[in-house]
């Protein structure tokens, strides 16, 4: 019996096995942004200052976000599924939104202090510069000294550091308008006015004006003490963390002999300068035939009279620099100026 032959089957080439995705160009796009807004913002919050602080900071932080994701790279590799191009390309840019995510907030945050502080110290150091201006004791007219509004620019703890200093030195503006303007009303501004002095019979009226000039300085030399001695106290009404009151306060403490100190002599000063000027008043009171009034000038007869003259003058202005010295050197007994 025969059987009928089954015909002979010759295989084909295999079919080729399906092909990964690639991934789609939208998915590239939005990891390029995701990265890229990440490693900006990074480099942004730390205000490098050179290009070449820039060029590290970037490379730095590139280089760590690369280590970052090889490591979850290759634990998502233990799965098979996740090995294809799209699927890896989907780790990667899930990696990114998670850390963008994770930094976003504190670098923002970092970022508004950051300002917060910048706004804080251009306002404090106005203050500062309108002290230092006036730090010259009795120099100067009333309406030039400026008002400083303590309302703060700043928000949170930096608005708070920045109400106390301009609190500070608003207080002492104020006084040291108030001196001025009595000063100005005794007339000591018009001291050596020339016209004046000329009518002055026997300089009486000079004698008084400084007779008056020096009976101010006690009471202004003890409210400035009081503004650095109820300092303390301001301290403690701000809002801010007791950990940084207690810095504050002992940085106080610790300043606050040589702070009294520096106050007092530019008080010793400011008195010596006015006995520097009866001394000139005197001079001319003794020599009164041998100078004259020509308009806004005293002319002197003898050298001798204006070499002393000058002489006088040259010491009232060692003082004043001196005053403006300690005066400045006394703005750091202030809750500190410049915040960091």
């Amino acid at each position: 019996m025969t059987h009928p032959q089954a015909p002979a089957s010759t295989a084909g080439p295999a079919a080729p096995a399906a092909k990964p995705p690639e991934p789609g160009w939208l998915l590239k796009a939005a990891t390029c942004l995701v990265y890229s807004g990440m490693l900006a913002w990074t480099v942004y919050s730390r205000r490098p200052g050179t290009l070449q602080e820039v060029a590290m900071l970037a490379v730095g932080s590139a280089l760590v976000v690369a280590v970052f994701l090889l490591i979850v790279l290759g634990v998502f590799s233990l799965w098979k599924r996740f090995r294809t191009p799209r699927n890896r390309l989907r780790i990667v840019l899930g990696t990114g939104v998670f850390l963008l995510a994770a930094v976003a907030a504190p670098l923002a945050e970092r970022h508004h202090q950051d300002r917060q502080r910048n706004i804080a110290n251009a306002e404090i150091r106005k203050a500062i510069d309108a002290l230092r201006l006036q730090a010259g004791g009795g120099s100067g007219a009333p309406e030039d000294v400026p008002d400083i509004d303590p309302a703060p620019k700043a928000s949170g703890p930096y608005g708070e550091m920045e109400r106390a200093l301009k609190t500070v030195a608003g207080e002492r503006l104020a006084q040291h308008r108030a001196y001025l303007q009595e000063l100005k009303e005794i007339g000591l501004p018009r001291l050596f006015d020339a016209s004046r002095l000329a009518r002055d019979s026997g300089l009486i009226e000079s004698r008084l004006i400084l007779e008056q000039a020096e009976k101010l300085v006690p009471g202004y030399r003890q409210r400035s003490l009081e503004v650095l001695n109820a300092m303390p106290a301001l301290v403690r009404s701000l809002s801010i963390s007791d950990s940084e009151k207690a810095k504050i306060l002992k940085a106080l403490q610790d300043s606050r002999a040589a702070s009294t100190e520096k106050l007092t002599r530019v008080w010793d000063l400011e008195t010596q300068i006015l006995h520097e000027f009866g001394l000139m008043i005197t001079l001319l009171d003794d020599n009164r035939q041998f100078w004259y009034a020509d308009r806004t000038e005293l002319m002197f007869g003898r050298d001798d009279d204006l070499r002393r003259f000058h002489q006088h003058q040259d010491a009232v202005n060692r003082m004043a620099r001196e005053q403006e010295r300690l005066a400045t050197q006394s703005l750091a007994a202030m809750p500190q100026a410049q915040l960091r």
